[in-house]
């Protein structure tokens, strides 16, 4: 179609109303390719550890979970909500965890999501929820989840790492989902080769905890429990009681008690090693 040039509407020159109609189209055309955050819409989290609490930043999350991962809606944005009366965001699984933490980067790179770690700082903040924080690597040879496993192991080989390192724990801060769901290292991607409580008998009692925020010694007398399995790989979470869960191997389920954690990158949460690799 051609749009005709007037040469005036309404003593304004054809010209320039033509190249105005113009860009509007073109900015149109362009919004719907790619957008950005507007800061001055949205209400920013204002502590170092923080829900969703703004329903337009939980509208952006989900315009970007729907743009980036548009044939896989089931497993990230159909599980999220809004509670109007909590004003919070409901739901969590690993995908969603990790695709969050990509937006942040992305759009919001003051903040990023919450480590185990990061969670350690205040656990009365989560009772009675849970919030995704890792996977847990712990071999090849079982079949739950072993492709996602293996392509996972195939980095790890790359960075010098063999089978004897397993089990791995891995920050999902700083990992990047494809399009097939697997995931990716990046350069800022933190993993602890051979973390022994990954592998302890599940329901072992623990008390103090490593700088990744894991079990470190076994801890009879304490109410915190670590829940495992032998699964290729599983999904990590810090669970409704402060324990913390190694045994899922559901990365996509997810429930209203899910929490996404919203950290500040200046914050003192933040302080330890954050360039990629072995802490």
């Amino acid at each position: 179609m051609t749009l005709k040039i007037p040469s005036s509407i309404g003593g304004i020159d054809g010209k320039a109303e033509y190249e105005r109609i113009m860009n509007e189209k073109s900015e149109e055309k362009q919004s719907k390719l790619e957008y950005k955050v507007n800061p001055n819409q949205i209400i920013l989290p204002n502590s170092d550890l923080q829900f969703v609490k703004d329903e337009n930043l939980y509208k952006e999350i989900i315009k970007y979970l729907n743009k980036t991962f548009s044939n896989h809606k089931d497993k990230f944005s159909s599980k999220l909500s809004f509670d109007k009366k909590d004003n919070v965001m409901k739901g969590s699984n690993t995908y969603i965890a990790t695709a969050v933490d990509m937006f942040l980067n992305k759009e919001m790179p003051d903040y990023r999501i919450a480590r185990q770690i990061d969670l350690e700082q205040n656990l009365p903040m989560f009772k009675d929820k849970y919030v995704d924080t890792g996977l847990a690597l712990k071999n090849l040879s079982n079949n739950t989840n072993k492709s996602q496993a293996e392509y996972l192991f195939n980095q790890l080989k790359q960075r010098g790492l063999s089978e004897s390192d397993f089990p791995v724990w891995f920050n999902l801060r700083d990992l990047d989902l494809d399009n097939n769901l697997n995931f990716n290292l990046t350069d800022e991607s933190l993993y602890k080769p051979k973390a022994e409580c990954l592998n302890w008998v599940s329901g072992t009692h623990y008390s103090i905890i490593d700088n990744f925020g894991l079990p470190e010694k076994e801890y009879k007398s304490s109410n915190r429990q670590i829940w495992t399995n032998d699964n290729a790989l599983s999904r990590c979470c810090l669970l409704r009681y402060s324990d913390l869960g190694s045994s899922s191997s559901d990365f996509s389920g997810s429930g209203d008690i899910g929490r996404v954690i919203f950290a500040r990158n200046t914050s003192s949460v933040s302080s330890n090693k954050t360039s990629g690799g072995i802490i």
